[in-house]
This record gives structure tokens, C-alpha cells and sequence, in this order.
């Protein structure tokens, strides 16, 4: 009996959770899902913790979870060199995933279940001035996210608005909604639909399809390098000029090619330096391609709030008669995110 009674107490603590920081903490309870950045932690002492993935320095559970690119149930076997090692099914047969990249993580019991989680993040920036030199410009852009087992859905949209010396407000919008499947690991299969106008560039209207597939090269808590690479197909409306017979065509339809790369680097001191593009390449027409590019440097202001400077370059080779070729932004704005 007391043989019985000691395997009894025994096997509940087997079964516990625990997670170790990179501060040495050690703490009880299970993982519960991925917000972000953030592993949410179901803690036995202190309820729901909010954990900084790069804080993490070792995680294990005998609890099965979901985890991205594997339908069936998997144990967390621990942490190695930034990876978490876990198998599905078979002992033997380990995988492992950067830490950083997982985006989904959450109980098996949760996943047959269907739980949605949302994340996402508003940024706002401005000028105003008046007397000799009269400015009114304003930008906000917005961006969530609904996560469900290993599908996510993503809304986001822009909308600014400049005048400059009482001229007539120039206006650029756009919204996108796009379907992501994480089909691996590593590995999704974006879907996605933008709309907008760009009165600078004398876009009326522009609609953009775009399907194809992103891979996570790498990423640690310091530096992290994204691709995606796929087709589009791109339909623009244009302006009338004042002088009509500088338009050559009202409009354009064409297929294209569509690269995107997104880099980050955190230097010493909590200052992170950001760069991603986006190359649209028309397979019609090889003069006919477009460079977005956007750089900058961020930092946290207070706990969900950033501030950030940023550079956007626009490259069209083929832009609009009057249109200059290529266009220079640079920003500064809060963020908060969520």
C-alpha cells in the first residue's frame, strides 16, 4: 500500500509543466498559447503570465500540444541552442523549431476545441504648421490579427491624408485581408487581397492578388530573415492628367512576379533596426516593375508603446506622365500594440 501511495503522489509531478527564463526563474504550470511575441503561461502560483519568447531559456511538458505542421498530438522534449526539440507519435523521431518562428503552441485539448486569438497593433503620425510655411499631414495605419489552430487571418489598412501651402489634400488609402496556412514549421501559403489609391501617384484605384509561399530562414532573439516568394495579379485604374493627352491608357491588367524580404537586428541597448521590401515584377512587360522598400529604428517608449522612425522608398519604373519616378517618406510615430 505504501508502494502504491508514493507512485500516487509521484505521477502528478511527472506530468507538471516547467518553464526556465533566462533570469534563472523556474516556473510551474503549462504553455496555453502563442500571442506574438509572448508565450502565454499557465502558472500553478501566479495564474496567467505574458512571457517574451527571447526570455525563455528551456521548456518542457509531458502534456500533448499542438504545435504548427503537425496534425497530430506532440510532447515538448525541451530547449537546444534557440530550438525547441519535440516529437509527434514516435520518441525517436525528434523535430525542432527556432523558438522565435513557433507560432502556434497551445494544449491538444484546446486545438480540437477551436480557439481564436487575437493580436495587433495602430500607429499613428502627423504635422501641423502654420504662418510662412502652412503643412497638414496626417497618416494612421492599422493592423490585427485572428489566429485559429494554424490558420491566421490578417486586416490591416492605412489612411493618409497632405496638403501643403492650402493646395487641395492629397489622399492615399489602402486595406488588405490576407489568409495565411502554416502547412510546416518553417513553412505557410499566403493568400492575399489589397485594395487603395494613391492620389500622389495618380492611382485612382489599384487592386493586387497575391498567392504564394514564405519561409523563416532564421530567428533569435537578436536578428531574424523572412522571404516570400509568389505570383500576383495586379489591376490599376489611373487619374486624368489636366491634360488629357499626356494618359496613354486609363488602365492596366497584368500578371506578376512577387518577392517580399523581411530583416530585423536588435543592437545593445534595446534599439532594434527593421528592413523589409516588396518587388513586383510584371511578367508582361520587363521595364514595367515596382520597389517598395522601408527602414527605420524602433524602440519601446512604455510597456506596449513604441517609438519608431522609419524611411519608406518607392521605386516605379514605369510611373504615371507628370509622376516622378520614385518617392521618399520618412516618419516619425507611436506605436501601441496589443
Amino acid at each position: 500500500m505504501l508502494i502504491l501511495w508514493g507512485i500516487g503522489i509521484s505521477s502528478p509531478a511527472a506530468q507538471a509543466g516547467v518553464i526556465e527564463l533566462t533570469n534563472g526563474d523556474r516556473i510551474q504550470g503549462e504553455a496555453l498559447r502563442i500571442e506574438g511575441e509572448n508565450l502565454v503561461w499557465q502558472s500553478d502560483n501566479f495564474g496567467e503570465l505574458r512571457i517574451n519568447k527571447n526570455r525563455i531559456k528551456q521548456l518542457n511538458s509531458d502534456k500533448p500540444h499542438k504545435i504548427a505542421g503537425n496534425k497530430i498530438a506532440c510532447i515538448i522534449d525541451g530547449i537546444h541552442e534557440e530550438q525547441l526539440v519535440y516529437y509527434c507519435g514516435a520518441r525517436s523521431k525528434t523535430r525542432s523549431v527556432p523558438v522565435l518562428s513557433l507560432k502556434t503552441l497551445l494544449p491538444y485539448d484546446d486545438y480540437v476545441r477551436g480557439v481564436m486569438r487575437n493580436t495587433g497593433k495602430l500607429n499613428l503620425w502627423g504635422a501641423y504648421s502654420s504662418g510662412n510655411e502652412v503643412r497638414n499631414e496626417w497618416n494612421l495605419q492599422g493592423e490585427t490579427r485572428l489566429r485559429k489552430d494554424e490558420f491566421r487571418h490578417v486586416l490591416a489598412g492605412e489612411y493618409a491624408k497632405a496638403s501643403w501651402n492650402h493646395a487641395d489634400p492629397r489622399v492615399r488609402w489602402s486595406s488588405l485581408y490576407s489568409l495565411d496556412w502554416f502547412f510546416r514549421a518553417r513553412w505557410f501559403w499566403y493568400n492575399s487581397l489589397t485594395l487603395g489609391a494613391d492620389e500622389q501617384r495618380g492611382l485612382a484605384r489599384q487592386t493586387i492578388f497575391g498567392s504564394g509561399t514564405g519561409y523563416q530562414f532564421w530567428e533569435t532573439s537578436k536578428t531574424a530573415l523572412s522571404q516570400q516568394l509568389g505570383l500576383a495579379y495586379i489591376d490599376q485604374r489611373y487619374e486624368i492628367p489636366e491634360d488629357p493627352e499626356q494618359l496613354t491608357d486609363e488602365s492596366a491588367s497584368y500578371a506578376a512576379l512577387r518577392a517580399a524580404t523581411d530583416f530585423r537586428y536588435e543592437f545593445p541597448g534595446g534599439i532594434a533596426f527593421f528592413h523589409n521590401n516588396e518587388l513586383l515584377y510584371s511578367l508582361e512587360e520587363n521595364s514595367d516593375w515596382l520597389l517598395k522598400t522601408s527602414s527605420g529604428l524602433s524602440t519601446m517608449i512604455l510597456s506596449n508603446v513604441y517609438s519608431e522612425l522609419k524611411v519608406d522608398y518607392w521605386i516605379d519604373n514605369e510611373p504615371q506622365p507628370t509622376k516622378a519616378r520614385s518617392d521618399t517618406r520618412m516618419s516619425v510615430g507611436v506605436s501601441y500594440k496589443w
